[in-house]
């Protein structure tokens, strides 16, 4: 991940970790039974996911570039073995994992060379999966609120996908997509700091993210009930086995 606003978001560690959405507890069933298998997170970020897969019994080792972030996650997720290295080049031995997860980074990953690496990596049959988590997409003022977050000046956007399609042409079978729709309920407080860690609001100035925070604010004013929101989410992506070598 060389983008430059794929690492923006080190400079928000703590942020991050504390308001950016975790998995919903429906994601353990499509993950299946995790206990005792090695599993290879691929752009851990703050750990949000790890503390997770660390429940449900896993095996973790997790990669992570970016070194502020690292730093929160290694804090915060006790115990978890976390190596410095990126989507692109694994630091890991070949065939060295049941289970290979990966949550909101997929689109910044150069292709193919990151899906031919989680290939590398995974023992013949393993599973992947490529998560996005996120708000839901068919409800308009959701739709309108997301938008705030988008940089209009950006010359290289990267678009944000809702599956890992590459997944197709590489060594993998029983590709499927999947979903799960859940309601986070959040502060008004919360939704405004949770807008400062997306990378479209990072990289603008003070004034323009101020602007963007008042404007975010306003609108969840008007529909809050308590200053508490009901946030429409879903938990998307794509799941795949690795072929036989």
């Amino acid at each position: 991940m060389t983008n430059e606003r794929a690492q923006s978001f080190g400079s928000v560690a703590e942020q991050y970790d504390e308001f950016r959405p975790g998995p919903p507890e429906e994601a353990a069933a499509l993950l299946g039974d995790l206990t005792g298998m090695r599993v290879l997170e691929v752009a851990a970020g703050t750990g949000l996911w790890s503390r997770f897969l660390l429940r449900h019994g896993a095996l973790l080792t997790v990669v992570e570039p970016n070194d502020q972030m690292r730093v929160v996650l290694e804090r915060r997720s006790p115990g978890v073995s976390a190596l410095v290295g990126t989507a692109e080049s694994l630091p890991v031995e070949d065939a060295s994992f049941d289970v290979v997860v990966s949550s909101s980074a997929w689109h910044w990953f150069q292709q193919p060379d990151a899906t031919l690496e989680m290939a590398r990596v995974l023992e013949d049959d393993g599973r992947i999966f490529v998560f996005w988590n996120g708000f839901a997409r068919d409800v308009e003022w959701v739709q309108e609120l997301t938008r705030l977050r988008d940089n209009e000046g950006d010359t290289k956007p990267r678009p944000r996908g809702w599956t890992a399609t590459e997944l197709s042409d590489g060594p993998f079978y029983d590709i499927e997509d999947v979903a799960v729709d859940w309601t986070w309920r959040r502060t008004v407080d919360q939704i405004v700091a949770l807008f400062g860690t997306y990378s479209g609001v990072i990289v603008r100035s003070d004034e323009e993210r101020a602007r963007i925070d008042a404007t975010v604010r306003s609108r969840l004013e008007r529909i809050a009930h308590d200053g508490a929101i009901d946030l429409p989410m879903t938990l998307r992506g794509t799941a795949a086995r690795r072929s036989v070598r």
